[in-house]
């Protein structure tokens, strides 16, 4: 079976950073040369190094500011800590609805829920593809709002000439270890904004350092992420439980990663206010010598897979790349109406699948939404399907995903 997933860090690097951990050096330098290194790439003045996007995310809008109460628009469909932090720093999170065919927001979308006390539009650069951003600038540029882009998903893609996390007035990142650029936990925040960057700076130094326990663990979690997800390994393993397991839509290397989509509490944020050290900037000053490389085949593989799946007549693949846009294909999502079923014929033809972790937090009352607010939404987190794509796989493979798809529709529709 085709794993659904491999890691951004190969074993190698993955075995410096427990390296790095143990060796507990504690160098700023290394710190401040990754988090400049990073904002020359991205193509900002400043960038700051973060425990996580969410936190990177608090941080950011305790600089910007805004009165409590204020109004900020996200989509509805997103990963559930940004609604979350949201209310939980005092704003009133108002959800736009995505476009069906690219999971995004659009101008569309916002524009009927701007109102006197909105300050903000959050776009997210969902699984590898840029939002519509012209339109999205255009908009906040006549009422006077800030453009704060979520880049969870899209380090390195492009916007015509620019990076996503130049785009708006400020961005944040994050680098689990699902992502495709990692530093093993741990974000970025970018703004060209001085004033915002000294806002930020002053809040970020009054935060401690991780303990080494919980940096060991994020890097052994990648390192066996990396064995498990050996063609052979997870064949032998994973492979067979995932395929005889009693739910597709709910297996258990989904359930291993999944966060329960909830509100968070101020003892959220408190357990979070740690500041990444060396080990994690050396890993992303590494990362960032391949990036570019591993995006570009994303991009070719991702491209390669929907024209073989539209060449077998398969409904539901997700929108390639605008104009003037980019799509890396952090992940392949496709729709399908059954997702439990289809799910299951994937894998009986050998290819694995994951339902992913991004939800309708319109519909979810503990996020200040309400079931039928956003009906896209709630579609997609039903139907939304994410199949195997990253670098390494061969055309055979690709091959093998898109004859899997045709035949998992065959017997579904």
């Amino acid at each position: 079976m085709i794993p659904r997933f491999s890691p951004a860090a190969s074993w190698q690097e993955s075995v410096a950073f427990l390296a790095d951990t143990v060796r507990g050096r504690n160098d700023d330098a290394a710190v401040a040369e990754f988090e400049a290194a990073f904002a020359r790439w991205i193509g900002v003045r400043r960038a700051h190094f973060v425990p996580s996007g969410r936190m990177g995310l608090a941080v950011l809008v305790g600089a910007l500011g805004y009165p409590e109460g204020s109004e900020v628009i996200v989509p509805a469909f997103t990963y559930f800590a940004i609604p979350a932090l949201l209310r939980l720093t005092g704003h009133k999170v108002i959800y736009a609805d995505i476009e069906p065919t690219t999971f995004e927001i659009s101008a569309a979308t916002v524009r009927p829920l701007i109102t006197d006390r909105t300050k903000a539009v959050i776009p997210t650069h969902l699984f590898g593809r840029t939002c519509p951003v012209k339109g999205l600038q255009k908009l906040c540029s006549q009422h006077g709002l800030d453009l704060l882009e979520d880049c969870a998903q899209s380090s390195g893609a492009m916007a015509g000439s620019q990076r996503t996390g130049s785009l708006g007035r400020a961005a944040y990142f994050t680098f689990g270890i699902t992502k495709n650029f990692t530093t093993y936990s741990g974000g970025m925040v970018t703004t060209d904004d001085d004033n915002l960057s000294q806002r930020m700076s002053a809040t970020l130094s009054k935060f401690g350092r991780p303990s080494t326990k919980r940096l060991l663990k994020e890097g052994g979690t990648a390192l066996s992420m990396y064995l498990a997800t050996r063609p052979l390994l997870f064949g032998a393993t994973l492979g067979p439980l995932l395929r005889f397991a009693p739910q597709a839509d709910a297996d258990p290397v989904h359930k291993a990663f999944e966060e329960v989509p909830r509100a968070l509490s101020q003892k959220d944020l408190l357990g979070s206010q740690w500041l990444p050290g060396s080990a994690q900037a050396t890993a992303g000053l590494r990362q960032l010598q391949t990036i570019d490389a591993r995006n570009q085949e994303r991009r070719v593989l991702g491209n390669r897979l929907l024209q073989l799946l539209r060449a077998r007549g398969v409904s539901g693949p997700p929108a390639a790349a605008s104009s003037d846009g980019d799509h890396i294909f952090v992940s392949f999502a496709m729709r399908h109406p059954d997702r439990a079923a289809f799910g299951a014929a994937l894998r009986r033809h050998g290819v694995d699948f994951s339902p992913g972790y991004m939800s309708a937090c319109s519909a979810l009352p503990d996020l200040g939404g309400r079931p039928g607010l956003c009906l896209e939404a709630e579609a997609a987190e039903r139907e939304v399907v994410h199949l195997p794509l990253y670098p390494g796989l061969s055309e055979a493979r690709l091959e093998q995903i898109a004859d899997g798809v045709a035949a998992a529709q065959e017997v579904t529709r």
